[in-house]
C-alpha cells in the first residue's frame, strides 16, 4: 500500500497534536501574562503607595449648602461661581429624587444664590464655565424631565449680580447623565463639551438598571472594567448654540473625557482624560474641529480643570482613587484603608485638593500649538475629613476654594 504504515501515521498525529498543544499553551501563557500585565500597570493608577502631605485641619473650614457644588468657575478678580448639582443622588435614583440646584456666587468667604430670570429646567449642575468675553455661564445639567443639556445663562450685574437664562442646548448625541463639563469656543455661539460615560444611564438613574433594556444593562455592567483597562471610547462634541446642532469635535477618543479648558485665545483646547491621569491638548482648526496635537502624563488623577489669567491650568485632584467614592461604591475589592502622613485615608474621607499645571509651548505646526507640561504643583491637599473628595478647586482670595462631586458644600482652606 502507499503512504505511510498506519504506526506512523499516528505519529504523524500525534506530533501534529502535540505542537498545537504547545502553540495553544504559548497562547494562553502570552495572554495570561499580558493580562497581569496590564491588570498589575492599571492597578498602579490607584496610588496604594503614595506619600502626600495635608494641610493642618484647622486651616479648612467648611460652607453647608443643600446640595455638592461638582464645578467652580473664575467670575472676576476675587469672585467666582459654583455651580450646585445634587450629582450622586442622580445616579443613583435619577434626577426627579433629587435635591433641586443653584448657581452661586462666591467672593471671599460669602456664598450667595443666584437670582434667575426666565424658566430653566430644574437644576442638577454638573461641569460649569464662565466666560469673560461674551458675559455668558454655561452648565452641564442632568435633568431627565426635560433631557440632558447645556445650560446657557446671561450674567448681568446691574444692581448686584443675576442671571438670566438665554437658552438650551440638547442633542440626540447627549446621552443620560454622559454629559460631564463645558467651555465656550471661538464665540458665544460655540461650546465644546466632554463626555465621560460611554453608556448611557438607565432612565431613573442606577435604581432603573434591573427594568433597562438587555442591551444598556450589558454595556452598564462593561462600564467599570472598560474604565479600568482603560479604553478609550468616550468624546468631546461641537456645538452651535444658535442652531443647537452638534457633533463629534474630534477623533480623539477617552477612557473617560472629564475637565475641558480652553485657552485665552481660543485657540487650543485642554481636556482631562481622569482614568488615563493624562491631559490632551488639542488645536481647534478653522472649521470648528479640534485636531490632538499632544499629550502628556498627570502626577495625580485631576477632575476639572480651569485655565488661570497666568496662562496655567488649575484642577482639582484624587491623589488617592483608591478611597475615591466611585472605587468605593462601583469597585469596593480595589479600595483600601491606609494611613498617610499619620492621618487615615480611606472611603469616606478621599482627600483632594489644588494642583496647579504649568504649561510649556514645545512649538506650532500646521495643525496648530502643541504644549507639554512644566511644573505640576500641589497649592493644597485637604486631607478628607471635612469634605470627601473634590472635584475642583480655586483660588479666591487668601482662600483656595474646593468642591465636591458627592459631599455638600463648599471648603475655604487658607492658600
Amino acid at each position: 500500500a502507499k503512504g505511510y504504515p498506519p504506526r506512523d501515521l499516528e505519529s504523524v498525529h500525534w506530533l501534529s497534536n502535540s505542537r498545537s498543544m504547545s502553540v495553544c499553551g504559548w497562547a494562553v501563557l502570552a495572554v495570561a501574562v499580558a493580562l497581569g500585565y496590564l491588570v498589575q500597570a492599571n492597578l498602579g493608577t490607584l496610588a496604594y503607595g503614595k506619600e502626600l502631605g495635608f494641610a493642618a485641619a484647622e486651616a479648612c473650614a467648611l460652607h453647608q449648602l443643600p446640595t455638592p457644588c461638582e464645578d467652580l468657575t473664575a467670575f472676576r478678580p476675587g469672585a467666582l461661581f459654583a455651580g450646585g448639582g445634587d450629582l450622586w443622588s442622580t445616579f443613583a435614583l435619577g434626577s426627579e429624587q433629587a435635591v433641586a440646584g443653584a448657581i452661586y456666587l462666591v467672593e471671599g468667604t460669602k456664598v450667595t444664590p443666584l437670582p434667575i430670570l426666565g424658566e430653566p429646567p430644574k437644576l442638577v449642575l454638573h461641569g460649569i464655565y464662565f466666560s469673560a468675553r461674551s458675559r455668558r455661564l454655561y452648565g452641564v445639567n442632568h435633568d431627565e424631565a426635560t433631557g440632558e443639556s447645556i445650560e446657557v445663562f446671561d450674567v448681568l450685574e446691574e444692581d448686584g449680580v443675576s442671571l438670566k437664562h438665554a437658552g438650551s442646548i440638547r442633542s440626540p448625541l447627549f446621552a443620560n447623565f454622559a454629559l460631564n463639563d463645558v467651555v465656550e469656543g471661538a464665540g458665544k455661539d460655540e461650546v465644546y463639551v466632554t463626555e465621560w460615560q460611554a453608556a448611557a444611564f438607565p432612565a431613573g438613574g442606577k435604581r432603573g438598571l434591573s427594568s433597562a433594556p438587555l442591551e444598556l444593562r450589558l454595556k452598564r455592567a462593561l462600564s467599570s472594567p472598560l474604565t479600568f483597562f482603560k479604553v478609550p471610547l468616550t468624546r468631546v462634541f461641537r456645538c452651535t448654540v444658535s442652531t443647537q446642532r452638534c457633533s463629534v469635535a474630534s477623533s480623539a477618543r477617552f477612557v473617560g473625557a472629564n475637565g475641558i479648558a480652553i485657552s485665552d485665545d481660543r485657540h487650543t483646547v485642554f481636556v482631562n482624560d481622569a482614568p488615563a491621569q493624562r491631559l490632551t491638548v488639542l488645536a481647534r482648526q478653522p472649521d470648528g474641529s479640534l485636531e490632538e496635537v499632544s499629550s502628556f502624563g498627570l502626577k495625580h488623577i485631576v477632575d476639572n480643570l480651569e485655565m488661570t489669567a497666568n496662562g496655567a491650568l488649575h484642577a482639582g485632584t484624587i491623589p488617592f482613587p483608591y478611597a475615591s467614592a466611585s472605587v468605593c461604591q462601583e469597585a469596593p475589592a480595589l479600595s483600601a484603608s491606609k494611613v498617610v502622613s499619620g492621618r487615615p485615608v480611606s472611603c469616606g474621607a478621599q482627600p483632594g485638593g489644588l494642583l496647579e499645571i504649568g504649561l510649556l509651548g514645545t512649538g506650532e505646526s500646521a495643525r496648530g500649538k502643541s504644549f507639554v507640561d512644566g511644573r505640576q504643583t500641589d497649592i493644597l491637599t485637604h486631607d478628607g475629613t471635612a469634605l470627601d473628595g473634590v472635584s475642583s478647586a480655586l483660588r479666591v482670595g487668601a482662600k483656595v476654594v474646593l468642591g465636591s462631586p458627592h459631599a455638600k458644600g463648599l471648603l475655604f482652606c487658607d492658600a
